[in-house]
């Protein structure tokens, strides 16, 4: 059963950070200018092996955000985590955005960096506009006009908005009661995302608001998950039944709705079964690679790395991202979570534990 489930000896973080690793790959494609991502071309929707590993992203922190909540002391506390885990890093990332991406792709297309900061949109701007995870400016003047992505800065961020969403939405439910009284209502939540996001995807196709409902689903299905997890067998034939569907409906309209139950059951299933366990007991490089490698495939794109073909591009972008990873974790995610039980008056002052050492990565 998922039940049985070891919260500290798992392989959620290697999942963790092969989801990041295949966003990476996926992107490696339209940024260095390689045509679609293969999957994309096989299927009518669109999706892409980028934007499935995101969902294994979401399947596996509605599932650990919902154990999260439970474990703290109060909603406050959580929220308090939730912030600690997502905007710090993410607050330097638009910094190093604005001020060291974006000035050395400025200087290589003018041979200068006079002027750059009169560029309009601003980097000041570009850090102001996107602090509260909504990204209203993606770009800085002319800057990155010549690669195959043009002024893109980071497309990546977009998808923390939607997460951190979700976090507000476990704490919401949680203060009705209905996380510790059964999981009906989070089961009721995450069959009508499904059938939602099914009729919309059937009658507007892969359109922006289809994909953020997307993410919802999957965070619902993680989260329903954990409530009832002691009530979903995790069987290798249930795997290979999961398996067979998403290839049997991969060239067809009906994969997209498919794909949510099943590839949540196999991000559990390999979370659970896959020998590959402590992965990120001394650093967690997923956030940081994630945050931090659509800049960098923007400048090695602009630098002519990808002219060497597409193994070098991919396998450069996720060396760097990789650097700057470390870095984020050592300097920035780690020294924050260790504020994670500060005594701050409005979040409650007595001391909680996750009880989960995946969790705590979260």
């Amino acid at each position: 059963m998922l039940g049985d489930l070891d919260l500290r000896n798992n392989s959620i973080g290697f999942l963790r950070f092969l989801f990041a690793a295949t966003v990476i790959w996926s992107h490696a494609f339209g940024n260095g200018g390689f045509g679609y991502d293969p999957l994309a071309r096989l299927n009518p929707n669109g999706a892409t092996s980028g934007f499935l590993a995101v969902g294994g992203f979401f399947v596996l922190s509605g599932f650990l955000i919902t154990r999260s909540y439970e474990t703290v002391s109060s909603t406050g506390r959580f929220i308090w985590h939730r912030f600690l885990r997502i905007f710090p890093a993410f607050w330097v990332c638009l910094v190093v955005t604005a001020f060291g991406f974006a000035p050395l792709a400025f200087a290589y297309q003018h041979r200068t960096l006079l002027r750059y900061f009169a560029e309009v949109p601003s980097p000041w701007s570009y850090v102001a506009s996107n602090a509260l995870l909504g990204i209203h400016q993606d770009r800085i003047g002319t800057v990155l006009a010549h690669v195959p992505i043009p002024f893109t800065l980071n497309l990546s961020l977009w998808t923390l908005n939607p997460e951190f969403f979700c976090y507000l939405c476990i704490a919401a439910v949680g203060l009705t009661g209905a996380l510790r009284s059964g999981p009906a209502v989070v089961a009721a939540a995450a069959l009508a995302l499904l059938g939602g996001y099914t009729g919309l995807l059937w009658r507007y196709g892969d359109i922006m608001v289809v994909q953020v409902l997307t993410l919802f689903v999957y965070f619902a299905f993680g989260a329903f998950a954990y409530l009832i997890r002691d009530r979903i067998p995790m069987a290798a034939s249930l795997a290979l039944l999961c398996a067979a569907a998403l290839l049997g409906t991969l060239t067809t309209r009906a994969f997209a709705p498919v794909a949510i139950p099943c590839i949540a059951y196999l991000t559990l299933f390999a979370a659970m079964r896959l020998p590959l366990r402590g992965f990120d007991r001394r650093m967690d490089l997923s956030y940081g690679l994630y945050i931090y490698a659509f800049p960098v495939q923007q400048l090695l794109a602009m630098y002519g790395i990808n002219a060497f073909g597409f193994g070098p591009y991919f396998l450069s972008a996720l060396a760097i991202a990789g650097v700057l990873a470390a870095a984020s974790w050592f300097t920035i995610e780690r020294p924050s979570l260790s504020l994670k039980h500060f005594a701050l008056p409005l979040v409650g002052a007595r001391r909680s534990d996750d009880g989960v050492e995946a969790a705590r990565k979260v």
